[in-house]
């Protein structure tokens, strides 16, 4: 048993760590402790500042005071604050930011591109993201509001134009703030404006591939995976959505140039007139145009999987070259397609679970006063949320049908080849005895002709006027090949 000063002394030393437990005890998504006895600790340097501890070094060079000895803060993000209403979009934040890098760099704002894992661990791989255009509009926002203001795109969000237009966006309920490859000042930037956790921009600037769902004091963080097919060498390249649901909007994160969040902007536009839309629901509409995208894929492998099972055994020799090519093609496409689908069962099964957690008010699980409204949204996105999970496992069941299909064919196709092998075997083997057995009949013949000519003394040498031993001996091989070939037949060796 430690004494009260031991006590002490050991959480004033958890107290100046640099990394401790993130979740605040009132947090209800988080099975968070007691922290009251660690915040009654004195620190024994109350106004030092300390560097904000990052999983990201290098990336959020921040401090901040720690003069309230809360732990809790020292790997929270900066402004991230644990007793504040981190709910509310903080825009001070991000002009300070802004006026703080222009300063930083003599008023011309540079920003760095975002470097993947990936990239980091193995060396940049070139053709995986394309090079943007310089005039791509990476910012789109957008409201759900029936009356809410128009679509606005800009080019850069460190900017006054982006300013403004984010502004606008988030003045009303209902905002989607759609990002296309953010740079890491950006990121920083809309951090520490949305109170985002270290760990979700952690897992957006390291383009996690794991598809996820993962429950924040004041926000849901979603990870769907999605694709696009190559038209130079027709292969499936994934990318993923990285979704923040918030309260009054959802703010989006994508590394690649995608048509799906146009698709989806046009869906709420068609619907907003007739029923409200909610950041959930737009969160479904993305996941749900995401997993839609994959049926004209699963349709071309289905094809194609009928053809090559079709064509595996009628095919001419000239045209079965390619076949095994066609079926490894294929099978790789289902495979892709598979791996991608299956991961989105778990994320749909979790978002279902809390909507009809939230739905039903159970226990209290949402961060804000739940109304009849609120519960029924969450219900309804619950039930489309099923849909979705419906169409993944049939689209789940197709691939496994036609890999199926694929490997009948495979099979198939081998024992078509091997039946052809052992037809040319056969072939060869009734040539061979063919050649065996005239290559022993005309042995004889040769050494025949070979003794009698000789230049030595034969029989019937001596009678040259005569060619009675000459015909004789015509006669006799005459009469030997006859022979031969009579057993030769009735052996079947010719």
């Amino acid at each position: 048993m430690s004494s009260p000063h031991e006590a002490a002394s050991r959480l004033g030393r958890l107290a100046q760590r640099s990394f401790s437990l993130p979740f605040p005890a009132n947090n209800p998504h988080r099975g968070g402790g007691d922290h009251d006895s660690m915040d009654s600790v004195d620190d024994p340097q109350p106004n030092t500042r300390h560097q904000a501890s990052s999983i990201k070094s290098g990336i959020f060079d921040e401090s901040w005071d720690i003069g309230q000895e809360n732990v809790e803060a020292d790997v929270l993000y900066p402004g991230y604050s644990t007793g504040g209403d981190n709910s509310k979009v903080d825009l001070a934040a991000f002009d300070a930011v802004v006026d703080r890098k222009l300063s930083a760099d003599g008023g011309t704002l540079r920003l760095t591109p975002t470097i993947s894992k990936t990239s980091r661990n193995y060396g940049e791989t070139r053709g995986l993201y394309p090079d943007l255009d310089p005039d791509t509009y990476r910012y789109h926002f957008y409201s759900s509001q029936k009356m809410g203001l128009p679509t606005l795109s800009a080019m850069q969000l460190l900017s006054e134009e982006g300013r403004t237009y984010l502004e606008q966006a988030l003045d009303q309920t209902g905002w989607w703030v759609d990002v296309l490859r953010p740079t890491e000042e950006e990121m920083k930037t809309l951090s520490k404006t949305f109170h985002i956790h270290p760990l979700t921009t952690e897992d957006i600037l390291a383009q996690e591939p794991c598809e996820k769902m993962e429950l924040f004091p004041n926000y849901t963080f979603v990870c769907i995976r999605g694709f696009q097919v190559d038209p130079h060498t027709d292969n499936i390249l994934p990318f993923t959505f990285y979704n923040l649901i918030f309260k009054d909007g959802l703010l989006t994160f994508r590394f690649r140039q995608s048509t799906i969040t146009d698709r989806v902007r046009e869906r709420t536009d068609q619907l907003k007139a007739h029923m409200t839309i909610t950041p959930d629901w737009m969160n479904y509409a993305l996941v749900d145009a995401v997993t839609d995208a994959f049926a004209p894929i699963i349709l071309q492998v289905e094809m194609e999987a009928v053809t090559v099972d079709e064509l595996s055994l009628v095919l001419h020799n000239s045209e079965r070259s390619d076949m095994l090519r066609r079926i490894s093609r294929c099978r790789r496409r289902a495979t892709q397609l598979n791996r991608l689908l299956t991961s989105k069962m778990e994320v749909v099964k979790s978002l279902m679970k809390r909507y009809e957690d939230w739905g039903h008010d159970n226990e209290g699980l949402a961060d804000f006063d739940l109304t009849v409204e609120h519960k029924k949204a969450f219900v309804e996105v619950g039930l489309y949320l099923g849909d979705i999970q419906d169409h993944v496992v049939t689209m789940l069941q197709n691939i496994s049908h036609y890999n199926r299909i694929l490997g009948r064919a495979h099979t198939n196709y081998l024992a078509q080849v091997n039946v052809e092998l052992s037809q040319t075997y056969s072939t060869t083997n009734r040539v061979m005895n063919r050649l065996t057995f005239l290559a022993t009949t005309f042995i004889p013949f040769t050494v025949v002709c070979g003794l009698f000519g000789m230049n030595v003394k034969v029989p019937g040498k001596d009678y040259t006027s005569d060619l009675i031993y000459f015909f004789w001996i015509l006669g006799g091989m005459s009469l030997y090949g006859i022979v031969c070939v009579y057993f030769g037949r009735q052996w079947k060796l010719i």
